[in-house]
């Protein structure tokens, strides 16, 4: 009788659930792509929980990828276990001291947006977290963002970095400052672009969390899972065709979809279940992405092999 394999080990864990198939835009499969990157979601870093070590496992794993390492690695906020609510500034610093050493070992350089759990309440201060850090300019500091929102071009790709905590403590839509500001950083490139968010612009995860957003007969998208203004964002990428792909996270869970020509992917969290376990069967990931020179691209959902396998998130019973 021959021994069972990870796999079938992993399998029998956490039961069907698992991580999306390969998608792939791209119309040759062995073109060389013009850049490499790595999309990771919801690391929610802290001392405790060995999420140094997972963090450590994931960037170990995306270094030795037989195809090649990143060129850059983007991030859909949340970096930190949580720095917003009643979070202390002392406890703020030590959360940003172990994200700074974990990152050390990083593949390539991380290109990020700000997640809910990236916004300072400004709750007692300390002189190496002081008052006038309160709000995104901690954070944004911490992963070296020139602004809270803003965009950047690499490799004949353009990227947009949306900042989906704009109206905090609302959250998950633009402000019209915001909005006026996509629109006029969309009209002045024409290169394929990539949108980053935290919130997914726009998800089928809210739909099948659980029975969460479940109203009688009806499904009620709870704001703060998908972004209020997707029709209105999709109006803008309608108007911009050079938009081809939007990365997002917080929802823990994976999925992909494709609208007016713009595919959306949530990436599911790089510690599944905040270091706990499989968030509704989804085992902590990365995604990895190819950019090809013609504006297609291909993403992979990586499991990375991290331990923690406890399926996490309601379930129904029998």
């Amino acid at each position: 009788m021959t021994s069972p394999s990870r796999r079938d080990l992993f399998g029998a864990a956490i039961g069907a659930a698992a991580l999306p198939g390969f998608i792939s835009t791209a119309r040759a499969v062995d073109r060389k792509p013009v850049l490499r990157a790595a999309h990771i979601t919801d690391v929610h870093i802290t001392k405790d929980r060995e999420a140094p070590q997972g963090v450590a496992a994931m960037f170990s794993h995306m270094a030795s990828q037989k195809d090649g390492k990143p060129e850059l690695i983007l991030n859909t906020g949340d970096a930190v276990m949580s720095v917003d609510g009643k979070t202390t500034g002392a406890k703020a610093a030590e959360h940003i001291a172990v994200w700074k050493e974990a990152v050390k070992g990083a593949p390539a350089p991380i290109y990020s947006c700000l997640g809910n759990h990236d916004v300072w309440d400004g709750n007692e201060p300390t002189d190496a977290i002081p008052a006038e850090k309160k709000g995104f300019a901690l954070m944004t500091g911490v992963l070296g963002m020139p602004a809270p929102y803003y965009s950047f071009d690499k490799n004949g790709w353009h990227f947009v970095s949306l900042n989906s905590m704009c109206n905090w403590p609302k959250y998950a839509t633009l402000s019209p400052e915001h909005f006026d500001w996509l629109k006029a950083d969309l009209a002045k490139t024409k290169l394929p672009t990539v949108v980053l968010s935290h919130v997914p612009i726009l998800s089928v995860t809210s739909q099948v969390y659980g029975d969460g957003c479940r109203k009688n007969n009806d499904n009620v998208v709870p704001g703060v899972w998908h972004h209020a203004d997707c029709w209105a964002i999709s109006e803008v990428f309608r108007k911009n065709p050079h938009v081809k792909l939007c990365l997002s996270g917080h929802m823990h869970t994976c999925d992909r979809c494709e609208y007016r020509g713009v595919w959306y992917i949530c990436g599911g969290a790089a510690c599944g279940a905040w270091w706990g376990g499989s968030e509704y069967g989804f085992p902590p990931c990365y995604g990895k992405l190819d950019l090809f020179a013609d504006g297609t691209f291909s993403y992979d959902f990586v499991d990375y092999g991290w331990k923690a396998r406890k399926w996490q998130g309601k379930e129904l019973k029998d």
